[in-house]
């Protein structure tokens, strides 16, 4: 369902005889798969809520009455998000002026800090009394710390996923409003203990945006063939986490230099996929949490454009990208980023890993304890709830 977009649509009032209307914001596929989930959670919980907003295919089936796709534009990096600066705005002034014609109860922001950290102010400023929900913090944590008195005088209320997220924002802004409600990625992916894998079969997730398959696939790719000189037998499964990046990935395989090793292209990270492998060689970001929950051992890589890892260094506090190793305070899984990603070496450390189960059992180990920190599932049910009570208040 498509919301319509006439120019002179007027503001509707707030009345209390309308359903509670609540509008999403979501420019990633992760996003796009929470805010499916979230919208699933708030119609369990209030049957009549109206869902509006902006994100991608998962959200529109689950509901939501979209204005268009954010979630196919996700870029990353400081040259695409110069180079897309006019897209972007465009975009902004276009949810803005829906957020002023429908006058939702709550706007839910997710994830996507580069788009929503401006959203938030002018939704402050065009919107009165609309009350702003964060749901999944912005890692100002590791870089941009100062970005917290913003979103304290712009955000109503802050949703975290991470164990440690709201003791830190109480240390910084002690009014901020924090609530921790766990992960997300629980309520898809059950934590598996001692699962059946194929001592030869390895999972390479090269990244669910376009800037991050176009960079990291090749990458991979050349890994693969490394390992496959060295080993016949092996297979890969390469995951993308919907449709459209199948596809996109797909067309990219048909340029890289032919395979001589087995493979399987499918979409999705889900256990089915995740349990059959030994190994997975994956992206930085929320598939890694993923491939720790299933106990799958891995090896973290990421790369991005010169110019934005030279300015990310300048303001990035932590010292890994990879969540798991953040979470643990120590390199308990290999991690390859920008220049020290060298296909023969990451070759070399697969095959070391797959030749040897015991250091894959205590990796297992090592990971099944950062997964009891992240809480049960049910992040998305508690979100929810927090997400309609805070709609509430306005009425």
């Amino acid at each position: 369902m498509k919301i319509a977009t006439a120019a002179s649509s007027p503001a509707a009032p707030v009345s209390p005889g309308r359903p509670l209307t609540v509008l999403i914001v979501a420019g990633e596929p992760s996003g796009d798969a929470h805010g499916a989930e979230l919208i699933s959670a708030m119609r369990q919980q209030q049957p009549d809520v109206r869902i509006i907003g902006v994100g991608g295919a998962k959200m529109e089936a689950a509901g939501q009455e979209q204005l268009f796709d954010l979630s196919s534009h996700a870029v990353i990096g400081l040259t695409e998000v110069v180079k897309h600066f006019f897209k972007f705005r465009r975009f902004l002034d276009r949810v803005v002026k829906l957020a002023r014609t429908e006058q939702p109860d709550a706007v839910v922001l997710i994830d996507c800090s580069g788009f929503n950290l401006r959203l938030a102010p002018r939704l402050k400023r065009e919107v009165p009394g609309v009350r702003v929900v964060y749901y999944i913090s912005p890692q100002v944590w590791a870089s941009r710390a100062g970005r917290v008195k913003v979103m304290s005088r712009t955000v109503d209320l802050l949703l975290s996923i991470l164990p440690f997220e709201k003791d830190w924002f109480a240390r910084q802004s002690p009014e901020f409003n924090v609530q921790w409600v766990g992960h997300p990625a629980l309520d898809r992916i059950q934590p598996v203990a001692d699962s059946v894998a194929n001592p030869n079969w390895v999972a390479l997730l090269p990244g669910s945006r376009k800037m991050e398959i176009t960079a990291l696939l090749p990458e991979l790719w050349a890994t693969a063939r490394l390992m496959g000189q060295e080993r016949k037998g092996l297979k890969f499964l390469v995951l993308s986490p919907n449709e459209q990046m199948r596809k996109f990935t797909s067309e990219l395989i048909e340029k890289l230099p032919a395979a001589n090793f087995d493979f399987e292209l499918n979409v999705g990270y889900a256990i089915s996929h995740l349990s059959r492998c030994s190994l997975a060689i994956v992206a930085s970001g929320t598939a890694s949490l993923e491939c720790a929950l299933v106990g799958l051992p891995q090896i973290v890589v990421y790369k991005v454009h010169p110019l934005t890892y030279a300015v990310g260094k300048r303001v990035v506090k932590v010292r890994h990208l990879s969540i798991v190793i953040i979470m643990a305070g120590q390199e308990i899984v290999p991690e390859f980023i920008q220049e020290k990603l060298q296909p023969p070496v990451v070759a070399q450390v697969a095959l070391e890993l797959l030749d040897n189960p015991a250091r894959r059992g205590a990796m297992k180990q090592n990971v099944a304890q950062l997964v009891e920190m992240l809480g049960g599932p049910g992040a998305s049910h508690r979100a929810a709830e927090a997400i309609l009570l805070e709609a509430a208040l306005v009425r």
